[in-house]
């Protein structure tokens, strides 16, 4: 009788004890599983991944036996009450996991598109990567990295595999520079230091890289215009001081000294002398003073030739200075046809040309055809004051094809009409030029298609 009345006492005790023993341990584990979320939350697993398992750890520590909290009778002393949360929290924690990777491996893919030299130490780097707080790590580090090569390539004008272009090209036109330089045994500085700047420079890491790029960019491109302009100027005083030797002989040949020839002289004097200091301000100011006084010289040169080539133009028994090998000169004031064999004239005849309506065309032409006989048909109608009937002439040279011009025989035209006034005379022509049949077979057979013919701009009657 006392057992049963033990039991009976006792076993409510008991029952409330188990009751309060379970529900501590569910309060202490459902503490312990939002600790861990809230853990797992700041290593990187978002909230909305969390979401699921803690709208499910909710409903369990809401509900309700009877009048009693869930967790009085959740057996949580004896096994585990918390298996759904558990379980959406763990699909939450792999599916953070499963985009983290992804996250890292894209920003992997974007570097490697920059051209990042290192990445396949980044690949190792991913490959050993086991969590997710490790793939977050990676991908932050190269997200930074990712956005400090944009702004690089912005700044720098692109990449080339991972470095900014424009101090890569620079130290490659430095290294150019230098070489030109060393070969005209000039200074290479300051390329030469630039060089090693810029080659410490590409070996930093991205973030310094951005940091220091307009420093070291705006060194390699100075240095290399110094030394670029060093070389051009050498190459240009060099081409000045050869061309002045021919410059001066010509000088001498056409009668012109005085100031031009000095002031060349000592020009080309200064430039060597500067050449030989090694001095860039020197030879900039030496090598612009011999610029100028060759241009003057030559000035000079180029007037007094041109002098000469009129005098020896209008005297019909003087060389022309440079002449071309095969010329014909026709002068309308005189009514003149000279021809110059190798800038000499041989041949001296009298012509007619274009009358007062049609005069001859002036200008440099060239003997485009010769024809032993040729047709002249007539391209103004009958009746015109210019008509003329179809006509044939011999040892024709057509010197202007626009509008029909030669050289050619005039049978019908006395040999006494030939000369000074000729071309306001009734045996004036269309524009053709007019030559007696013995001067024109010598001009015909010697002459070459090809040849010039000047017919100068002079004062008619």
């Amino acid at each position: 009788m006392r057992s049963l009345v033990g039991a009976i006492v006792l076993g409510p005790l008991v029952l409330v004890g188990l009751g309060a023993a379970n529900a501590a341990r569910f309060d202490a584990r459902a503490a312990a599983l939002e600790r861990s979320w809230s853990a797992a939350q700041a290593a990187g697993v978002t909230g909305a991944q969390l979401a699921p398992a803690r709208a499910s750890l909710r409903a369990l520590q809401g509900r309700r036996v009877v009048f009693l909290p869930y967790s009085v009778f959740s057996g949580a002393l004896f096994s585990d009450p918390f298996g759904q949360p558990e379980g959406l929290a763990a699909r939450g924690q792999a599916e953070a996991l499963a985009m983290s990777r992804s996250r890292a491996q894209d920003d992997l893919s974007r570097l490697r598109q920059l051209g990042v030299p290192d990445s396949d130490a980044r690949a190792a780097q991913l490959a050993a990567a086991r969590s997710l707080p490790d793939y977050i790590r990676l991908a932050r580090v190269w997200e930074a990295e990712a956005t400090e090569l944009d702004q690089l390539s912005q700044a720098a004008g692109g990449l080339s595999n991972g470095l900014p272009k424009d101090v890569v090209d620079g130290v490659s036109h430095l290294q150019d520079v230098i070489a030109a330089a060393s070969n005209a045994q000039l200074s290479t500085e300051p390329a030469a230091t630039a060089v090693t700047h810029a080659q410490n420079y590409l070996k930093l890491p991205a973030a310094s890289l951005l940091a220091q790029h307009d420093a070291i960019a705006s060194e390699v491109r100075s240095a290399g215009d110094t030394v670029q302009h060093r070389v051009d100027t050498r190459v240009h005083a060099d081409q000045l001081v050869g061309r002045l030797s021919d410059l001066l002989g010509q000088a001498a040949k056409y009668s012109v000294g005085g100031s031009y020839t000095a002031n060349a002289t000592q020009a080309r004097a200064d430039v060597l002398a500067a050449e030989q200091a090694g001095d860039d301000s020197r030879m900039d100011t030496a090598t612009a003073a011999l610029e100028q006084a060759e241009s003057r010289l030559s000035g000079a040169v180029t007037a007094a030739q041109e002098a000469a080539y009129q005098a020896a133009l209008n005297d019909y028994s003087q060389c022309i200075p440079n002449a071309p090998a095969q010329l014909i000169v026709v002068h309308t004031s005189t009514q003149k046809l000279v021809a110059y064999n190798n800038g000499c004239p041989f041949l001296v005849t009298p012509t007619t040309t274009g009358r007062p309506e049609l005069r001859t065309d002036t200008g440099t032409f060239t003997i485009h055809a010769k024809y032993p006989d040729y047709t002249m048909i007539s391209p103004w109608p009958k009746g015109s004051p210019f008509w003329y009937p179809t006509t044939v002439v011999h040892d024709a040279m057509l010197v202007n094809p626009a509008d029909g011009t030669f050289i050619h025989s005039a049978d019908w035209e006395p040999a006494s009409a030939y000369g000074p006034g000729s071309e306001n005379g009734p045996f004036a022509s269309h524009g053709c030029m007019h030559v007696q049949d013995g001067p024109l077979a010598t001009l015909f057979n010697w002459v070459q298609v090809g040849a010039t013919v000047i017919i100068p701009v002079e004062a008619q009657g």
